[in-house]
């Protein structure tokens, strides 16, 4: 026997979503919605389908975060970004 390798998906899943845009994450999780209502994935691997989904959404909801906290930095004045020490909150 060769060497064990035990891959996990979910870890590659992740890898993958973390080079998409919030664009690519979105279409990428509609894809997948679309398979499960339609019916076209057989059911062994409806669960990895569905964690896949997840993942990209997980993704989209990072990227929005990242987003919000930058336009909540901005200086209303100026439209740039203020330090985040400026005002002593975080």
């Amino acid at each position: 026997m060769g060497p064990r390798t035990t891959k996990d998906p979910l870890k590659q899943w992740r890898k993958d979503a973390e080079a998409l845009s919030y664009e690519e994450a979105l279409q990428a999780a509609d894809l997948l919605l679309n398979q499960l209502q339609n019916d076209s994935i057989p059911l062994t691997e409806l669960q990895q389908t569905y964690q896949r989904g997840q993942i990209y959404l997980d993704r989209c909801e990072r990227l929005l975060e990242e987003v919000e906290q930058t336009v909540l930095q901005l200086d209303p004045k100026t439209m740039t970004t203020a330090p985040l020490d400026a005002g002593g909150t975080r």
